[in-house]
């Protein structure tokens, strides 16, 4: 009974055993009682080591050429990026920084990081004037629910949007973005991508044309109006003589249309929609004294030019549209007339000035013809 009391402790005897002390229960190391035993005690015969055995397979090892793997084996070589001390932000700038591409980083509504293309779009000196800003600080009011519309189709399909930024002098910038998302767990970033803008070549030929709407300037004007009247002067005398009209075109409203910052948009739209609904003998250029001059050459008769005439007023009525709005022009008209009462390119230009300005004075939306 004593004995099996000693044996069901435990721990004292099973202490001794393995020390190699004598058995108060007659217990010994070289007995093989205890082995029968070891289940009692939790022992797991099969995972203990058997004295030797290490020496005798580490010697087997060695004779058959083999070596057993050292635990310091077992640690991953460390790769050659897992070396370099860089931060990301120098790698993004060194990426992105001389690119023609306008590039900013987005983390929740706040920018995290523009490039100096996206700076010089908006006109600003430095990063300082747009980091930790919100974005939409810089995007037109009226395009915010069409960014956050498209925003997840811009991350997930690849789809790309035209967003106009406001620039430092309040003009309206169109460019066209994409998306990329930026593994954030804590936030929502991600980077947008403009649209690669081309360096302006200079040339005699690109100082003919405005940046903004790409039509001919006043100075090709008054060349193709010379033209047109030399052409009506040396005609066989067996030829007859046409009439040419000239149109001085001014927006009245176009302060309140640079205000908004809608004007170089509402420019663009009229330049287009006169292009395409005018003859195309007929020259339509930009104003250097008013917005939009149009010179329509051989005009057969002055009903023929009074058709002409409402045709242009029409577009001008029109209102101009963008993605949400309308925006009504108001503009006044002056029109000039070779050979009678202009007789010369010169006078063709300073009656239609002088037509422009009485339909202004009379309170604009007007047509005035000179000279009538």
């Amino acid at each position: 009974m004593e004995n099996k009391m000693t044996i069901s402790s435990g721990g004292d005897a099973l202490r001794q055993f393995l020390e190699g002390q004598p058995q108060a229960g007659g217990f010994s190391a070289g007995g093989t009682d205890i082995l029968k035993k070891a289940p009692e005690f939790n022992i797991n015969l099969s995972a203990l080591e058997i004295p030797g055995q290490e020496q005798t397979e580490l010697a087997v090892l060695e004779q058959s050429g083999q070596k057993e793997d050292s635990p310091l084996e077992d640690i991953p070589v460390q790769t050659f990026l897992s070396n370099i001390d860089v931060s990301l932000k120098d790698v993004i700038d060194r990426v992105f920084r001389d690119s023609t591409r306008p590039i900013v980083i987005i983390r929740d509504d706040r920018v995290e990081y523009a490039n100096k293309t996206f700076l010089q779009v908006l006109g600003l000196n430095g990063e300082s004037d747009v980091l930790s800003e919100r974005f939409l600080k810089f995007v037109f009011k009226e395009d915010w629910n069409l960014l956050a519309e498209n925003i997840g189709e811009m991350l997930t399909n690849g789809k790309n949007l035209a967003i106009r930024l406001r620039t430092l002098e309040n003009k309206i910038i169109k460019v066209s973005f994409s998306a990329v998302y930026v593994q954030d767990n804590q936030h929502f970033s991600f980077i947008l991508i403009g649209e690669q803008l081309q360096q302006r070549k200079m040339s005699a030929v690109s100082g003919l044309y405005d940046s903004v709407t790409g039509l001919p300037n006043f100075y090709l004007l008054e060349d193709r109006i010379q033209v047109a009247v030399n052409n009506e002067n040396y005609k066989d005398v067996r030829q007859k003589r046409n009439m040419i009209a000239l149109l001085g075109v001014a927006i009245d409203n176009y302060a309140a249309l640079k205000t908004i910052g809608m004007h170089e948009l509402v420019l663009k739209k009229l330049a287009e929609k006169l292009a395409l609904s005018l003859k195309k003998t007929y020259t339509v250029a930009s104003g250097l004294k008013y917005q939009f001059w149009i010179l329509i050459p051989e005009v057969q008769s002055s009903a023929d030019l009074n058709v002409e005439i409402q045709r242009i007023k029409a577009v001008f009525d029109e209102p101009v549209a963008d993605n949400f709005t309308e925006h009504q022009v108001v503009v006044s008209i002056g029109v000039s007339i070779f050979p009678d009462p202009s007789t010369s390119a010169k006078k063709l230009i300073e009656q239609a000035i002088m037509a422009v300005r009485k339909a202004q004075k009379e309170g604009g939306n007007k047509i005035i013809l000179f000279g009538a």
